[in-house]
């Protein structure tokens, strides 16, 4: 068994190099091959393409959320399975696959583990596993991107958050869903969701199954930011979607657009300020281990 472990050399401080090489010990133990690569700055397809020629059979990501995104970029129709063994912030996908990162637990994992398919999408064009957002996460998201540094915390959050409070602008939003309008120019914040889970157990998106072959689209109005934080305390509670003024809805393609340029946020990477978002799920593309 040929065997990819791909970690991230500053995810965890540290941590993901470590654990990359704690697994692929344990992976020699048995009768697997192993390569032991280390992300790079350049695209995945740069690095990584080439990389499946050798036609691995399964791959192992040590790193964050936007390791995995990197990973499972090139991987989506290759029928790789991939595992995440994390190490990052949030570590979403873990956490709502249910994914440890113990070395045993991994080789077992690839070793004797089942192949399950996921749905990810596109977002202009680009891959999404998690989720994409225009609001107020996503200025946050931007506004740490403005002043972060190699590795990031919980803490590295706290600037951000206090600025966008005092200066964020609510965008004004319209939604498609499958070409029916949901939203129509209206002040807000806007989740599409592939999966469940969310920064800081949040989830606005509490339903959001990442193999149903649909997005769900969560539009929660705003006309202040003391409206906002009313939503983060539903949201905290998990009753926010029973809200009245909460528009929900679920489907296969997304078309957002926006009068002015508002910053949009995909797996928590920030890619930059946009008009129109078109996001398409793409059924049962990614291969994973469980």
């Amino acid at each position: 068994m040929r065997v990819m472990v791909i970690y991230n050399p500053v995810s965890g401080r540290g941590k993901a190099c470590r654990s990359a090489v704690a697994i692929s010990e344990q992976l020699l133990r048995t009768t697997s091959e192993v390569e032991l690569i280390q992300t790079q700055p350049a695209s995945p397809e740069q690095w990584l393409r080439p990389k499946l020629q050798f036609k691995p059979d399964a791959m192992v990501v040590v790193g964050g959320d936007g390791t995995l995104r990197q990973v499972a970029s090139v991987l989506v129709g290759s029928k790789i399975p991939v595992y995440h063994a994390a190490s990052g912030t949030e570590n979403l996908f873990a956490k709502s696959r249910g994914m440890l990162s113990h070395p045993e637990v991994v080789v077992s994992t690839v070793t004797h583990g089942r192949t399950n398919s996921i749905d990810t999408a596109t977002a202009n064009g680009e891959f999404m596993l998690l989720m994409a957002s225009v609001g107020f996460d996503a200025a946050v998201v931007a506004d740490l991107a403005k002043h972060r540094g190699d590795s990031i915390s919980h803490f590295s959050y706290v600037f951000p958050i206090v600025r966008q409070l005092l200066n964020w602008k609510v965008p004004m939003i319209s939604v498609q869903v499958d070409g029916e309008e949901l939203v129509t120019t209206q002040k807000g914040w806007l989740v599409v969701a592939n999966c469940k889970a969310y920064a800081r157990g949040l989830n606005p998106a509490r339903n959001a199954n990442i193999a149903d072959g649909k997005l769900d689209v969560v539009f929660l109005p705003l006309n202040s930011r003391l409206r906002l934080l009313r939503w983060i305390r539903l949201m905290r509670r998990g009753t926010h979607l029973h809200h009245p003024d909460v528009l929900y809805s679920q489907g296969q393609t997304i078309t957002v657009q926006t009068p002015e340029p508002a910053p949009w946020q995909i797996d928590g990477d920030p890619v930059g300020d946009v008009t129109k978002m078109n996001i398409k799920c793409v059924r049962n593309s990614l291969c994973v281990l469980e």
